[in-house]
């Protein structure tokens, strides 16, 4: 079996060595594991660090977090495909632990939460106390709260579902998430946790209230007119 790990990046040249190097230590098991950075137009080293420490890169001039989802959706070799940010750090048995679930037959996804390392108040303390107990509730309730640092699914069955939506700058991941439910079931693991940088808390309270009424739109009203959200790099 082969598990491919798709990694969009845009000018990522400081974090996206960290990322590599900790999919590169994953606890193996009877598996090959492909890593497949997607390099959306970068102007600066992320393709030489990425090539550097072994990921097959994809080189693509269009800019957008749906269409590199996509891309390396599609461009990937491996059974189950795993997606994670940059500038995230991944689990020892990250990948072990989607396995496990994905043995269920009836599962086609699988995602869970993450935390970040740093940050200010209060995106730090929100995100990494206040969001797990959030994402875990709306599971139960049928909501698929998933981010795109921490998704697993069969590729076969999330191309037949369409995969990502390449046109969505935002809510990309939770979309696909709920796409998929309508083809199997989708498993929600709340301890295989990721650690992602916390450089969206540069943003304050802002980025709060922009990514409330984020969720707002397209969780409540079905919307997917969403408000604009800076470059973090």
């Amino acid at each position: 079996m082969k598990i491919s790990v798709v990694i969009p990046a845009y000018n990522e040249e400081k974090y996206i060595g960290k990322t590599l190097d900790s999919v590169k230590k994953l606890k193996r098991g009877d598996f090959e594991v492909e890593m497949v950075v997607v390099n959306g137009g970068s102007t600066d080293r992320t393709a030489e660090v990425a090539q550097g420490l072994g990921a097959r890169v994809l080189n693509e001039p269009h800019k957008g977090i749906g269409f590199a989802r996509q891309h390396g959706l599609l461009h990937a070799t491996g059974e189950i495909v795993c997606f994670t940010d940059a500038d995230t750090i991944v689990s020892a048995d990250w990948l072990l632990k989607y396995l496990e679930v994905f043995k269920d037959e009836k599962v086609v996804c699988a995602y869970s939460t993450y935390r970040v390392t740093d940050g200010k108040f209060p995106y730090f303390q929100t995100t990494n106390y206040l969001q797990p107990a959030v994402v875990a509730l709306y599971y139960k309730l049928g909501i698929f709260f998933a981010g795109g640092q921490n998704i697993a699914t069969r590729r076969d069955r999330a191309i037949d579902a369409g995969g990502f939506d390449e046109k969505m700058e935002q809510m990309e991941d939770a979309d696909f998430v709920r796409r998929m439910s309508k083809s199997g079931k989708i498993a929600f693991l709340p301890d295989n946790v990721v650690y992602s940088s916390g450089r969206r808390s540069k943003e304050g309270i802002k980025y709060f209230i922009r990514a409330g009424i984020t969720d707002f739109k397209f969780f409540v009203l079905g919307k997917r007119d969403f408000l604009k959200f800076p470059d973090y790099r």
